[in-house]
């Protein structure tokens, strides 16, 4: 409810922009403190996600003022290589970004020598923890051009025994789409559900990652191999009897 008209109240500075303050209601949350672990991780993350963007974090609730400032003008290049700091990878990031039918598609992926996969999908900035249609689109499309560049390049002598789970093992991979109205399942937004990004994931990944391959031979027999290496992995487990 305005309590007065407008009015000049000092002396006009050159700054512009919007500032906005906040405060919970301890009448609505239960827990009011925040974590600054929490806002670091979050705030570091956007910072990758919009690159060229710097963004201050600043923790005054102590004596000792505590400030981190994050700026990063590689996107989700530069965040490949944060997560993979302490693991050797096997080849350079790959990162593509492409748009197509209004939804923008950023991609950046490393192999490594480990055995976890680990892949952030994001929608509009917006983690989804159970991935989605982007994630969909992304493993098939992945799984699929591996397995047509061994036939095509008779790497092995048998490219259908690779499943998905061979080719992602070791794999870091970052998706992130800016979709105009997307649709999650919830309103935690933790999954993806746009049927249409599926498909424009599917088809931007597969021509760029297909003339990667072809590109860089000695990249994509290093992927090859460490695919192969996890598929003799996983044929030893089964044939051991474990699960």
């Amino acid at each position: 409810v305005a309590t007065d008209r407008l009015r000049i109240v000092g002396e006009e500075n050159q700054k512009t922009g919007t500032e906005i303050n906040f405060k919970p209601s301890k009448e609505t949350f239960t827990k009011c403190n925040f974590d600054y672990q929490t806002l670091e991780h979050r705030i570091r993350e956007l910072a990758f996600l919009n690159s060229g963007v710097h963004i201050d974090l600043i923790d005054q609730r102590e004596t000792d003022e505590k400030k981190v400032s994050f700026f990063y003008e590689g996107g989700l290049k530069a965040y490949i290589e944060y997560l993979n700091r302490s693991r050797n990878a096997i080849h350079d990031v790959i990162a593509t970004t492409h748009e197509k039918d209004g939804i923008t598609v950023d991609i950046s992926l490393e192999w490594t020598d480990g055995y976890h996969e680990t892949t952030l999908c994001f929608t509009n900035n917006i983690p989804q923890r159970d991935g989605g249609t982007h994630l969909a689109g992304f493993r098939g499309s992945l799984t699929r051009v591996l397995k047509a560049f061994i036939k095509k390049e008779n790497a092995k002598k048998t490219p259908t025994d690779l499943l998905g789970e061979d080719v992602r093992e070791g794999l870091i991979a970052i998706i992130s789409v800016k979709v105009p109205d997307p649709k999650f399942s919830s309103q935690t937004k933790e999954k993806l559900v746009s049927s249409e990004v599926e498909g424009v994931v599917s088809t931007l990944f597969s021509k760029y990652f297909n003339e990667f391959l072809l590109e860089n031979p000695k990249d994509a027999m290093n992927i090859v191999s460490v695919s192969y290496t996890h598929l003799r992995a996983h044929e030893t487990r089964e044939d051991r009897g474990w699960r």
